[in-house]
């Protein structure tokens, strides 16, 4: 388990971390919305790219085997394929001077949630057990109560009359639905003492992500979105807390190895 100074420690540079992402966005949008647009495609790069690096380094320390091996290999692949539609997003936004959305971003970001639930799937397994079924209605019960809102909105007429756009307005509060249910458990599990801070954290990257989605699709509804606006501040935030859950459960993989080690 993670000691005391361990969760300080994690706090005090999550906080930090939290906090400059949130201070360049308010500051890019006070200079201007173009100077937004700009510094909002930049910070992709080093959020979404210290997420995948810490990904990448988690499985091949964790290894393959077991559903835990499973489970990273499953957030690795998240981790790729939304690495992937930020990168795309970027060069269409800024180089080729497009549209992004609907693009070939969507397609990278739509194959991310099948990993995300398969690693909700495996990492939750061994504590099937401690999810009562009150848990699970109410997570659900919370999870609807947002969809069927956001689906609602996507399906009725808009300014919009790209049907890839309506289309993909419609997935992806389904698909966001289907990860928020296991990060909403997680957290529950986290008050009854079940999980751990650093397990907490990427459940709360995983809702970070649902509510920046659902304001997302609000905002193409009223035609008033645009890259590096600030509720993109909690795509940033996604990204971030899931960086440092993965950091703070590679600190103790560490620890577990050379605990191991010394009882040999």
């Amino acid at each position: 388990m993670q000691t005391g100074l361990d969760v300080v420690t994690t706090k005090k540079y999550l906080i930090l971390a939290l906090v400059v992402c949130a201070s360049i966005n308010l500051i890019s949008n006070f200079v201007g919305i173009d100077a937004a647009i700009f510094v909002g495609n930049m910070m992709y790069i080093p959020v979404a790219g210290a997420f995948l690096i810490v990904s990448v380094l988690m499985i091949s320390r964790f290894g393959t085997s077991g559903n835990i091996g499973l489970a990273w290999i499953s957030f690795g692949g998240y981790a790729i394929s939304w690495f992937i539609a930020e990168m795309l997003w970027i060069v269409q936004e800024l180089y080729l001077r497009i549209d992004p959305f609907p693009s070939s971003a969507d397609i990278f970001y739509l194959v991310g949630y099948p990993f995300l639930l398969m690693f909700f799937i495996a990492y939750l397994q061994p504590m099937r057990l401690a999810i009562t079924k009150k848990m699970f209605i109410a997570a659900s019960s919370l999870t609807m109560g947002v969809l069927i809102p956001s689906v609602y909105l996507a399906i009725e007429p808009s300014k919009s009359s790209d049907l890839l756009q309506h289309m993909l307005s419609v997935i992806y509060p389904i698909f966001d639905a289907l990860i928020l249910i296991p990060a909403l458990l997680g957290v529950a599990l986290f008050f009854k003492g079940q999980v751990n801070f650093t397990w907490t954290l990427i459940c709360l990257g995983t809702i970070s992500v649902f509510v920046a989605d659902t304001a997302f699709l609000f905002a193409q509804n009223e035609d008033s979105y645009y890259t590096g606006n600030p509720m993109e501040i909690m795509f940033y935030w996604n990204y971030v807390l899931l960086t440092f859950g993965v950091l703070g459960h590679m600190k103790l993989f560490q620890r577990s190895k050379q605990d191991s080690a010394q009882y040999r």
